[in-house]
Order: structure tokens, then sequence, then C-alpha cells
């Protein structure tokens, strides 16, 4: 009965550490191409082994309706996970929403809008006028 102190605490100090080398996704990135339609998503995550902790999901919602959800079983790299999504029924004005998740712990998210394209040389013809 004397050991039952210390194994209560041998868990918590396991989880404590454990939790130490878990996080969610540092930082999401997005663009959107309106003229092809596609999305590009960078999900940066540093970790030391990608097959063992990595960036497991990407969700796409677009105007609040979930449009994609890709599992993946590990991460491009050390540091990002990639991914490039058609969006077919995007339109200008419309709101996309982009949430990674660690296969471990945590979530992040980024929202962008869908622009109007800037007409090829209209930054040029502004530029000459002033």
């Amino acid at each position: 009965m004397k050991y039952a102190p210390a194994l209560l605490v041998l868990p918590l100090v396991a989880g404590l550490a454990t939790s130490g080398f878990c996080h969610p996704p540092s930082e999401v990135t997005a663009r959107f191409e309106t003229d092809d339609l596609l999305l590009t998503v960078t999900v940066m995550h540093g970790v030391r082994d990608a097959a063992k902790h990595y960036i497991e999901e990407i969700e796409v919602e677009l105007n609040g309706k979930k449009m994609i959800e890709q599992k993946f079983r590990s991460q491009g790299d050390g540091k990002v996970q990639e991914a490039i999504y058609r969006l077919i029924d995007a339109k200008v004005g419309n709101e996309i929403k982009i949430t990674a998740g660690c296969n471990i712990s945590g979530r992040k998210n980024v929202v962008i809008r869908v622009e109007e394209k800037q007409v090829e040389g209209e930054a040029e013809t502004r530029d000459a006028a002033e």
C-alpha cells in the first residue's frame, strides 16, 4: 500500500511528458485562384517523426457547408503538409474555412474570402496615371 501514491503519480508524469511533444498546427494558410478554382492549403506543423506525429485531417467548408474532408496517414515532411483542391462551386464573395487537425492533439483553422481576380494590366494603368 505504500506504493499507491507512486502508482498514481506515474501516469500523470508520463501524460505530461508526452503532451509536451503534441501540439496543434502552428499556422494554416490558404490561397484561392479564381481562374482555376484552385484552393492551395499549407499547414505548418513542425514534428520530429512525420510518420508518427502528423496532420491527420484537412476539412474545407464553403459558406458553412463541408465540401472536403481529407484524411492523411503521414505528413509530407517534418515541417509542412500541403494540399490542393478544386472548388468548382466557389463564387466571388464566398467564405472558405479550412481546418487542419493533428493526429495526436489540436486543430487550427483559417477563413478566407473568394475575391475577384485583378484584371491584367489594371495595376499598371493606375500607377501610370498617378
